[in-house]
């Protein structure tokens, strides 16, 4: 059952962590451990004030919003361009920042027309985290619903290919889907125990010749040390950090910190890593200090409420 502090826990846990990665993006994780991230500070890369989110929240909102009115991937592709061509989804009504896949699949749809499902790359070099970052909204949309695994992974193949059309893109979405999945329905458990049940089984799934890049996911993440964690804007590396990040902290706040703290696509993999602890820790959890630092919170809680209403 989704909750409403569910639905806040998921979206705002991203959302924090997404502003709080956006002043590190494109430091080195040496950078990091000379000047770490301790807190929600301001500036920094794309010079923009305290809790200003990225294209990730951007997204992510842009899908909660036309989730919140069914499944229709013309409307969703319609928002995501609301969004880059007018600065709808966004803190200030401008765009500083977005993945060259996603915008290539964008001007598929916008400028050449293409239909939805054609409109995302499929190239291996095409496999950045631009659909794991926005992925939340869909993975407690279909929770909501209770579909089978196989209708599961089959909206999140489309949510995926939508940009990242990639088997890996897509398998990348599905593995956070299990997990995530686990966390909601069985809070009990512990975190590591949750992260391991969920790869397990999405390893029924992937666990074959065609997915060699979820080894180290599958068979030693967790034994590996922090310098072992790659933190670029591959969408495998962007998994790992998130599930690494969580299962070696025992907080949201610690949780987020440490995926930005490897440095690399900080945002990001702090929104991916944002979104499971906020889940698993609960929104009550997310600091009141960070939360209260967000730009436009009430709209992004109207959206959140609009959305659990939906469902």
């Amino acid at each position: 059952m989704i909750t409403k502090d569910i639905v806040y826990a998921g979206i705002l846990g991203g959302v924090v962590g997404d502003a709080l990665g956006v002043p590190y993006e494109f430091k080195t994780r040496m950078d990091m451990i000379e000047h770490p991230a301790s807190t929600m500070r301001g500036y920094g890369t794309y010079r923009q004030p305290p809790g200003t989110w990225s294209d990730d929240s951007s997204m992510t909102l842009a899908t909660l919003d036309s989730l919140a009115k069914g499944l229709n991937y013309d409307d969703l592709m319609e928002k995501f361009c609301e969004w880059i061509i007018q600065g709808e989804y966004t803190p200030y009504g401008n765009v500083f920042d977005y993945g060259n896949t996603t915008c290539t699949a964008l001007r598929n749809y916008w400028d050449k027309k293409f239909t939805p499902l054609k409109c995302g790359l499929q190239g291996e070099h095409d496999n950045g985290n631009g659909s794991l970052m926005r992925i939340m909204p869909a993975i407690l949309y279909v929770n909501a619903k209770g579909l089978s695994v196989d209708e599961q992974v089959e909206i999140m193949d489309t949510f995926s290919s939508l940009t990242h059309a990639h088997s890996i893109s897509k398998a990348s979405c599905n593995i956070y889907n299990f997990i995530v999945q686990e966390v909601i329905n069985h809070p009990s458990k512990t975190f590591k125990t949750l992260i391991n049940e969920g790869i397990d089984k999405s390893r029924e799934y992937y666990d074959n010749s065609n997915y060699n890049c979820f080894n180290t996911l599958y068979n030693s993440l967790f034994s590996l040390s922090d310098d072992y964690i790659f933190s670029g804007g591959y969408v495998v590396s962007s998994l790992e950090v998130a599930l690494y990040s969580c299962y070696h902290t025992s907080n949201y706040s610690d949780a987020v910190l440490k995926s930005i703290n490897t440095g690399g696509d900080t945002d990001t993999n702090a929104m991916i890593t944002g979104a499971l602890a906020g889940l698993y820790y609960g929104y009550d959890n997310i600091p009141c200090d960070w939360l209260l630092k967000i730009a436009r919170l009430d709209y992004i809680k109207e959206l959140c409420d609009n959305f659990y209403r939906s469902i």
